[in-house]
C-alpha cells in the first residue's frame, strides 16, 4: 500500500517550520465527502450584524480589534521607506508580506470549505473552531463584524485589544507606564522571546480552546509544528530591530531555547486538557463531550500512516523496531525536550526535570497508548502538569540568563545521540536537530536572518535537503537516520 500523495497541500505554517522540507503538509488523506443529512445547513454566523443595525456603529464598537484603526497613513500605514522609523509603515509591511494578514481569506478557499463540510461545522469562515486562530475573534468577548474578521490575524491577535490604549500609546506618557500598567489596559508586550513565544503557541501549538485535533487533520488541516527561532527568521518583520530583542548578540539562540520551552509548556497543558476530558468521559460517559481517547494528534503520524512492504518503510527502524500501528507519543516535542537538556547545559535542573517528565509520559503513552482507565488517565494528568511546571520554570530561567549560548558542537550532539539512539532515528527528531544547529550557528545581530559563513550555510543546506519529502509524497520515505547523523557530524 503506497503512501498517499497530496500535491499542493503545502501549508504556510508547516513550510515555515520545516523550511520547505516537504511539498505537502497534511499527514493523512482527507475523509470522503459525507452524505447530506436531512435538514442540514450552515451553523449560524458567529458575527452577524443585527438586522437594522448601523454597520458603522458596529465597526466602531470593534475598533480595538480592527486593523483599520492602526493602518491609517498618519499612524502605521504610511508608504514603505528605508530612511526613517519603521513604525510609520509597520502595518503596510504586515499587509504586504505577512501570511497572518490572509489567515481569514484562506477560510473561503475550496479546501477550507471542504474541510468544514467534512467536520459538519458549517462554512469555515463562520465556524468558531476556525475563527479562533484565523481571525481575532478569540480576543473579543462579543461577536466581531465581518470587516474586522476579514483582517485575519490582525494587530489585536498579538498586541491585544486596543480599546483602552489606542488613544494613549503614541503620547509621551505611554513610555512612562510600567509593563504591568500597560497590561492592565489590554496591551500585550512582545519585546522578549518569551512574550512572543507565549503569544504564538496559543495557535501554533494549541490550547484548550484552540485545538487542531486528529479529526481536523484528517479533514485536511496541516499538522502543527512550532519552533520560534525559525518562525522569526522566515516571517517578514514589520518592526525595527533597533533596541529590540533582535539587537542582542544571542537573539537567535535565546529565541530557540526560550521558544522551545514555551512550546513544551503548551504541549503539556494541552495534554492535560485532553486527559481531563477523557477522565470526565469515564466518570460520566453519557454527559461527556464526544471526544475520543486517545487523541491521535498527540502521536507520530508516520507510525500509522506509512507505506507497507519490505522495501518501502517510512524511516529507518533498525534502532527502534516498533511495529506498524504502534504509535509513539509526540516525537517532535520529545526531541525538543532532549535537545534543550543537551544544548542549554545539564546544570539546569529545570531542563533535566523537563526531559525526565517527557520521557515518563512517553513511557506511559507508548506502553498502553489506547488504555483509558481512570487511574491511568489521572497519572497522565499528574505528569502533564509536572511537565508544564518544569517547562515554565525553564523558560523563566532561560529568559533571565544574561546570555544564552547553545552547545552546537558535533561532540555535544554525538553524546546526545549515543545516550538515546532510538529518539534520533525519527524524522521529527532529525528536523529538530537541524533547527537547533541552525540556531547555534546563526546567532548575533549581523546574522539573525540565517546568514552563517558560506561553508556552514552550504553544509546546513545539504542537511536540509536530506530531510525533504520525495515529490508528491507526504511522508519521509527514504529518510536514512544514520546518513543524516553522519552528515550532521560534518557541519563545521
Amino acid at each position: 500500500m503506497q503512501q498517499s500523495a497530496h500535491p499542493g497541500r503545502s501549508g504556510a505554517l508547516l513550510i515555515a517550520v520545516l523550511i520547505v522540507l516537504c511539498p505537502t503538509a497534511a499527514a493523512v488523506e482527507p475523509l470522503p465527502e459525507p452524505p447530506s443529512a436531512p435538514g442540514a445547513g450552515p451553523l449560524p454566523e458567529i458575527c452577524p450584524v443585527p438586522t437594522g443595525a448601523n454597520p458603522l456603529r458596529a465597526m466602531e464598537t470593534a475598533r480595538g480589534f480592527s486593523v483599520s484603526s492602526c493602518s491609517s497613513t498618519a499612524c502605521h500605514g504610511g508608504p514603505k521607506a528605508g530612511n526613517h522609523d519603521v513604525q510609520s509603515f509597520a502595518a503596510t509591511l504586515w499587509v504586504d508580506g505577512d501570511p497572518h494578514a490572509r489567515a481569514y481569506e484562506v477560510l473561503h478557499d475550496p479546501r477550507s470549505q471542504r474541510m468544514a463540510r467534512l467536520l459538519g461545522i458549517g462554512p469555515a469562515h463562520q465556524a468558531r473552531q476556525c475563527l479562533a486562530c484565523h481571525s481575532v475573534q478569540a480576543e473579543s468577548r462579543a461577536p466581531l463584524p465581518k470587516g474586522v474578521l476579514a483582517d485575519g490575524v490582525g494587530c489585536a491577535a498579538c498586541h491585544g485589544d486596543a480599546t483602552q490604549w489606542e488613544s494613549r500609546h503614541f503620547l509621551p506618557e505611554w513610555k512612562m507606564l510600567s509593563p504591568a500598567e500597560r497590561a492592565s489596559l489590554g496591551y500585550r508586550e512582545l519585546g522578549s522571546p518569551r512574550e512572543r513565544a507565549d503569544t504564538c503557541v496559543r495557535c501554533h501549538v494549541g490550547a484548550s480552546d484552540r485545538e487542531v485535533d486528529h479529526d481536523l487533520i484528517a479533514a485536511g488541516h496541516p499538522r502543527l509544528f512550532f519552533e520560534l527561532a525559525t518562525f522569526q527568521r522566515l516571517w517578514p518583520r514589520h518592526w525595527s530591530p533597533r533596541d529590540r530583542a533582535e539587537a542582542a548578540a544571542d537573539f537567535t539562540e535565546r529565541s530557540w531555547a526560550v521558544g522551545q520551552a514555551a512550546a513544551l509548556q503548551a504541549v503539556a497543558e494541552l495534554l492535560d486538557t485532553r486527559a481531563h476530558r477523557a477522565v470526565r468521559a469515564v466518570e460520566k460517559p453519557m454527559a461527556a463531550a464526544a471526544k475520543p481517547w486517545p487523541e491521535f494528534a498527540e502521536f507520530d503520524c508516520y507510525s500509522c500512516h506509512r507505506s507497507l512492504g519490505p522495501n518501502a518503510d517510512v524511516q529507518d527502524h533498525r534502532a527502534r523496531p516498533r511495529p506498524p500501528g504502534a504509535p509513539t507519543w509526540q516525537p517532535w516535542y520529545v526531541a525538543a525536550a532532549l535537545l534543550l537538556e543537551n544544548q542549554v547545559g545539564t546544570e539546569s535542573s529545570a531542563a533535566r526535570e523537563l526531559a525526565a517528565e517527557f520521557a515518563e509520559v512517553r513511557r506511559l503513552l507508548d506502553a498502553g497508548w489506547a488504555d483509558a482507565d481512570e487511574e491511568r488517565l489521572r497519572r497522565i494528568r499528574f505528569e502533564a502538569r509536572g511537565m508544564a511546571a518544569a517547562a515554565d520554570r525553564l523558560a523563566t530561567e532561560l529568559s533571565a540568563r544574561p546570555v544564552v549560548v547553545l552547545d552546537g558542537t558535533p561532540a555535544s550532539f554525538d553524546r546526545m545521540v549515543a545516550a538515546r539512539p532510538d529518539e534520533w532515528h525519527r524524522w521529527d527528531g532529525a528536523v529538530q536537530a537541524l533547527l537547533a544547529l541552525e540556531a547555534s550557528r546563526a546567532g548575533g545581530p549581523a546574522r539573525h536572518d540565517g546568514r552563517p559563513p558560506p561553508r556552514v550555510r552550504s553544509a546546513l543546506e545539504a542537511l536540509r535537503d536530506s530531510l525533504r519529502f520525495p515529490p508528491g509524497v507526504d511522508a519521509p520515505l527514504g529518510f536514512d537516520a544514520e546518513r543524516f547523523q553522519r552528515a550532521r557530524a560534518d557541519i563545521p
